[in-house]
């Protein structure tokens, strides 16, 4: 069996989150969303719309460019 490929890394929530000594649970509570949603965006198979990523910034007190992976750069096909 292939492991699977490692996704992107587009979002930096899960650095974020551990920098602050914060849970998944935390977030989706202050969210109002599931923690599974939560726990897909920290391993990037989801991604949060821009109001989401807002919301995120705000509650873990950092600007949304410091949510977002600056290093990330596409493969080129």
């Amino acid at each position: 069996m292939k492991p699977k490929p490692e996704l992107p890394k587009w979002n930096r929530i899960s650095d974020l989150l551990a920098e602050k000594e914060r849970s998944q649970r935390f977030l989706a509570r202050k969210l109002g969303i599931s923690a599974n949603t939560v726990n897909s965006y920290c391993a990037q198979r989801l991604q949060p719309t821009l109001d989401r990523l807002f919301q995120i910034a705000e509650i873990l007190g950092v600007s949304v460019v410091d949510l977002i992976n600056v290093d990330y750069k596409p493969e080129k096909e």
